[in-house]
């Protein structure tokens, strides 16, 4: 534990202990994603809360396992006073000669994680619940719960899954929760309950009383007075004079000493500003502080919220990797799985060995998937690529396939054609497709690309469709 055994790197930024090697990440140091992976532990400097919720977001909401789940310590300020923070890293540190300290935890994670199978999920929301069944079992966790939590856009918040969506879209995270429940991945308990905006489903509501007539809130109240003697009833207005504070009856003049002999207020009157209209019952409006729109509290999406517990499958899901949920993609008609379209793709390179012919491999590789259908949601991810599919399937023959390699990459066979052909095909294919976004998903950003790779005898199916692929990255 002492000083020396920690060999520190100031220029690069590196701390070696026990053969293991960390990167230090700070504000004034440049952040390369790509080369964090190779490190067994990352150490960021925890004076900025907005720093380290970047730094976390980024980290913990990729899609490389060598990132999402690398042992995370926070050095020095206050950024762990945070609760999302707090929950995503591993431990914090005083200085540096405190990495013994964390040696046996980032141990244990780096060797749990050598446990897992990665697999490349077929959906987003597939994708999210393997990396978080993952998450939970290299930090041997079995339970989550929902974190209170000011900034979120539904007032409660699962940190890991919060960074792999964008704030506005966090709603999505209930459903998501519940995909993980019906899969029997995890077990749920009642924890409370929120309402959202019916437009942007998010709960930053300012609750007011509004005229029924107008909705507008700038109102006026009065108390209503009954005089018993004369049975006299109105606003307290009728009882008032400019000369003095007693109160005295408008109808027969009597004075009113004693409420609850005298009078009573039974009830209250309340006047618009606006529109002067007078009524006794408010209507209650809920305005959205994230999109202005006042919603009647009676239409207000009302949301459980539930803490989890991980169940024994979901640990076997989180050894093995999850490749899809009971409505994914693999199910959508003219495709076939992934496991048949390798099987069709070895048994074509053996035809044309014998024929002498030329055929294709082809992928359709759509770059933002993840931010697009966490924008979209489950049913419109469904809807998008039962289109995307449709157009493809109108442009190649009926012999020729169609897959899912996930929910980024589509792969097609274009058997005897040549390479050039191909091609041709591919970029007639891309920009039907893009007509068909630009139609479809006007405010919605989405770039896609593809290419044709023409089989060879040389080498074997798996390493040129992992070569289709890797083309991509």
């Amino acid at each position: 534990m002492a000083l020396e055994n920690v060999k520190i790197n100031a220029l690069k930024g590196t701390i070696k202990y026990s053969g293991r090697t960390y990167v230090y990440i700070s504000s004034n140091r440049k952040l390369k994603m790509e080369s964090l992976s190779k490190f067994d532990g990352i150490v960021i400097d925890g004076k900025s809360i907005e720093f380290v919720r970047m730094v976390m977001r980024k980290i913990r909401g990729n899609n490389n396992p060598d990132l999402y789940l690398k042992p995370i310590f926070s050095m020095n300020g206050n950024a762990h006073a945070d609760p999302l923070i707090a929950q995503l890293i591993d431990g914090k540190l005083s200085s540096f000669d405190q990495i013994p300290l964390v040696h046996d935890t980032t141990e244990s994670i780096n060797k749990l994680k050598n446990e897992l199978k990665f697999i490349n999920s077929i959906s987003f929301e597939a994708q999210v619940i393997s990396k978080l069944m993952g998450y939970m079992y290299t930090r041997s966790l079995k339970e989550l719960e929902p974190i209170p939590y000011a900034n979120s856009n539904t007032h409660y918040s699962f940190p890991f899954l919060a960074y792999n969506y964008e704030e506005q879209d966090e709603y999505q995270i209930f459903d998501l929760l519940q995909i993980a429940v019906d899969e029997g991945l995890m077990t749920a308990k009642y924890f409370d309950r929120v309402y959202l905006c019916t437009s942007c489903k998010s709960s930053h509501l300012s609750y007011r009383e509004a005229c029924n007539k107008c909705n507008s809130t700038n109102t006026n109240s009065f108390d209503i007075i009954h005089h018993f003697p004369c049975a006299y009833v109105g606003p307290i207005t009728d009882f008032t004079n400019d000369l003095d504070d007693k109160l005295n009856c408008p109808k027969c003049s009597k004075a009113l000493k004693h409420i609850g002999i005298d009078y009573d207020k039974p009830s209250v009157l309340h006047v618009c500003k606006n529109c002067n209209h007078r009524f006794q019952d408010f209507v209650v409006l809920a305005k959205c502080m994230s999109c202005r729109l006042d919603n009647p509290v009676e239409q207000l999406v009302s949301r459980e919220v539930y803490s989890y517990t991980l169940t024994k499958k979901g640990e076997d899901i989180a050894l093995r990797g999850y490749s899809s949920t009971p409505k994914d993609i693999e199910e959508i008609i003219g495709t076939v799985k992934f496991d048949t379209y390798r099987t069709v793709v070895k048994y074509e390179i053996e035809r044309i060995r014998q024929t002498e012919g030329s055929s294709n491999i082809v992928a359709i590789h759509i770059v933002n998937a993840g931010q697009f259908y966490a924008k979209v949601g489950s049913n419109g991810q469904q809807a998008f690529l039962r289109d995307i599919v449709g157009e493809i399937r109108a442009s190649i023959r009926s012999s020729d396939m169609i897959t899912f390699h996930s929910s980024e990459m589509i792969l097609i066979t274009m058997n005897d054609i040549p390479n050039k052909i191909a091609n041709r095909i591919v970029i007639d294919i891309l920009n039907l497709l893009r007509k068909l976004i630009d139609t479809n998903f006007k405010d919605l950003s989405l770039e896609i690309t593809g290419t044709a790779y023409q089989l060879n005898l040389e080498s074997s199916s798996e390493l040129q469709i992992n070569d289709l692929i890797n083309s991509f990255k």
